[in-house]
């Protein structure tokens, strides 16, 4: 099969490379905040990715592919920009209740909403448990889900219900504790989602973290590429040893296939069945967890010690990876729930 990007989304990639290289993060004390934080969201406004998820909105047919690349691009420079969280997921939990008045003001920059995730960060949360709201910066609501009268209903509620930030292992995205009286406080929007609307937003959930992944993957091989055809030893390039060579083909050969399957399961969301969409998005987040840490890994070795210093963009790196492979749950949890899956269906098997 041979699968490739059109030339309307070449463009989009294209464009959000150029976005993602305006606002990198190339060590801790480059990562933005407040007034320069605010202003980054105003580009990704003016690029539209708020509206990628909503007919309506953008005029065309959702699709999961350019959203993805998109989230993809931003990724590769550890961006601050709260994209997955609030441009995304929070978008599409909006788009899925209805919710016209507030997408529209998501859109247009206007309407700053958080998703609350449970505090394992394995998915959503209930209102009535702990939970965070993640990618939380500049944030002037959060948006949380209940279950009412046998129906999942979304509620959201101003930043004022939030306790404060968490410790984050990430230091690039912002956690904010969910106050014990959120609940109370909060409103509930929207019309009921079911249950088949329901897995379609877990899966582009999934998928969404996956593509954050592959772009850290890609951001940390492009690195270590380049740092090994600069850094000599005996005046000799490292990059010209075997065994760099072998660690990076064998990084690139994992970055390629969280693509391959990143790709599959962004376009599957919006064009196969509930079952076989989630099934795509479980796959390509175990696939990406479990190389994201393989590649991030690479790359620090190819650095060698001053990587894992607090000062250089490798210690970052790690850190997003790591917490991005939790979100939604890691390679284990899918691996597991794939099999189980597959073995209660025979079509699947």
């Amino acid at each position: 099969m041979d699968i490739a990007l059109s030339e309307e989304q070449k463009l989009l990639q294209d464009t959000a490379a150029r976005l993602g290289d305006s606002v990198a993060v190339n060590g801790p004390e480059g990562i933005p905040s407040d007034a320069a934080l605010d202003r980054q969201w105003q580009q990704l406004v003016e690029l539209g990715v708020p509206a990628l998820r909503s007919p309506q909105l953008c005029g065309l047919d959702a699709s999961g592919v350019e959203t993805a690349l998109v989230i993809e691009q931003l990724g590769r420079g550890l961006s601050a920009v709260p994209i997955v969280g609030q441009a995304v997921l929070a978008a599409e939990l909006l788009q899925a209740a209805g919710c016209v008045e507030d997408l529209e003001r998501l859109a247009d920059g206007s309407f700053r909403v958080a998703p609350v995730l449970s505090a394992s960060l394995n998915g959503f949360a209930s209102a009535n448990e702990p939970g965070v709201a993640f990618d939380a910066a500049g944030a002037t609501h959060a948006l949380a889900v209940t279950c009412s009268d046998g129906q999942r209903r979304l509620i959201s509620g101003p930043v004022g219900g939030i306790d404060g930030d968490c410790a984050a292992l990430d230091l690039t995205r912002q956690f904010r504790r969910l106050s014990t009286d959120f609940a109370s406080t909060a409103a509930i929007v929207g019309e009921p989602i079911d249950d088949l609307r329901w897995q379609r937003v877990e899966s582009l959930a999934m998928t969404a973290v996956a593509a954050d992944l592959l772009g850290v993957m890609q951001g940390a091989l492009d690195d270590a590429v380049r740092y090994a055809g600069e850094r000599t030893q005996f005046s000799v390039k490292i990059g010209t040893f075997q065994a760099i060579q072998h660690l990076l083909a064998d990084a690139l050969v994992r970055v390629e296939g969280a693509r391959s399957c990143l790709w599959h399961a962004a376009w599957a969301i919006d064009h196969l069945p509930v079952h076989e969409a989630k099934l795509a998005a479980m796959t390509a987040k175990a696939y990406a967890s479990e190389a994201g840490r393989e590649v991030v890994e690479t790359s620090v070795q190819v650095f060698g010690g001053m990587a894992i210093t607090w000062e250089h963009v490798s210690h970052l790196r790690l850190r997003r990876m790591l917490v991005d492979r939790r979100l939604f749950g890691d390679e284990a949890v899918h691996y597991e729930a794939i099999a189980a899956m597959r073995l209660a269906d025979q079509k699947l098997a």
